[in-house]
């Protein structure tokens, strides 16, 4: 790979909550922050992300926390593809440890 990669401190997301009744018809805007100087100090926040499993633990939610928002453009598809660097935090039945800062399970 040789192309430019595009760098992002935040990205827009909506999504759909249905259980929630804010919002039209249970649609949300967040904003995700990846953020090394926001404001004077860092700002790196956490997300939940779908894997689709609803049997597994958390209903098919895990917990990330977000160090990097980037894209690319592929060649190949003639399309830019966003990405996220991530850090995974495992629930507490397949790791006893947590993260000494943040209180969450790592």
């Amino acid at each position: 790979f040789d192309g430019p990669i595009r760098v992002f401190h935040s990205a827009k997301v909506e999504y759909y909550a249905p259980s929630d009744s804010c919002g039209m018809g249970g649609m949300h805007q967040e904003v995700i922050h990846a953020n090394p100087n926001y404001g004077g100090s860092c700002r790196f926040d956490t997300v939940f992300v779908s894997v689709g499993d609803e049997a597994e633990a958390m209903n098919g939610l895990l917990v990330a926390w977000v160090w990097l928002l980037f894209s690319y453009f592929d060649p190949y598809h003639s399309k830019d593809v966003p990405c996220a660097l991530v850090t995974w935090f495992i629930h507490p039945s397949d790791n006893p440890e947590h993260d000494k800062d943040t209180g969450m399970w790592k």
